[in-house]
């Protein structure tokens, strides 16, 4: 028996799921650790104008999605995790 195509979901707990807990997403930046909250909620709806599945994207894939270099030092390399209230 043969196994079928794996389909990898992207890395990290869906930002959907966040919403019970009310937690929004820090963006940070790996070479100077400067940090941002974003609202989750705008979030998912910047990701759904872009075409990407926003309520199911992993929050650590959320880092590799950034668009613009940090404000502060220029760097590309972010991290992301949860901002609990």
């Amino acid at each position: 028996m043969e196994a079928g195509p794996v389909t990898a979901s992207p890395p990290g707990v869906p930002l959907a799921a966040y919403r019970e807990n009310g937690a929004d997403v820090l963006l940070t930046c790996l070479d100077c650790f400067w940090r941002k909250t974003i609202d989750r909620e705008a979030l998912i709806a910047r990701l759904q104008a872009r075409g990407v599945d926003g309520e199911r994207t992993g929050i650590k894939a959320v880092a590799q999605l950034a668009t613009r270099p940090c404000p502060r030092c220029g760097g590309r390399r972010f991290d992301t995790c949860p901002a609990f209230p």
